[in-house]
């Protein structure tokens, strides 16, 4: 796998930051659209997948590695980042994120080991999907 390491100064960061930055750079690098197979927040010790037993420290990077993961995006040492290119990831493995509803029926893609209830979407696990109201 390749690694990028990235440091930022001067912004306060987050989770969703750290992956809109994270997500940018690999699809800059692998000039397709990126899929999150694996992701680590050391800050608030989250990662997905969440894996019973192994090393709390590397189970999420081992699953990421062994399932398609060949970049791995690292954000001022608190947020690493596995991606898989997008036609590589699809039918091989879960997507660590559900799409969610809320009671107005506007559309989220949410982390699901953020999301703390899979009714009620959050800022902190989701983003929201824009025109998700309109029919195509």
């Amino acid at each position: 796998m390749r690694d990028i390491n990235v440091n930022l100064s001067g912004v306060d960061m987050n989770y969703k930051m750290a992956s809109q930055i994270a997500r940018a750079i690999a699809h800059e690098v692998n000039g397709k659209e990126p899929i999150v197979v694996a992701w680590h927040d050391k800050a608030q010790s989250r990662m997905s997948p969440a894996i019973e037993g192994g090393d709390i420290h590397t189970r999420w990077h081992d699953y990421g590695k062994s399932h398609g993961g060949q970049l791995v995006v690292d954000i001022n040492g608190e947020y690493d980042f596995i991606f898989a290119e997008s036609m590589q990831s699809e039918s091989s493995f879960p997507s660590p994120y559900v799409s969610v509803r809320d009671a107005h029926g506007q559309e989220f893609l949410c982390q699901i080991n953020a999301l703390k209830n899979p009714k009620k979407p959050t800022e902190d696990a989701c983003i929201k999907l824009e025109d998700s109201g309109k029919e195509l």
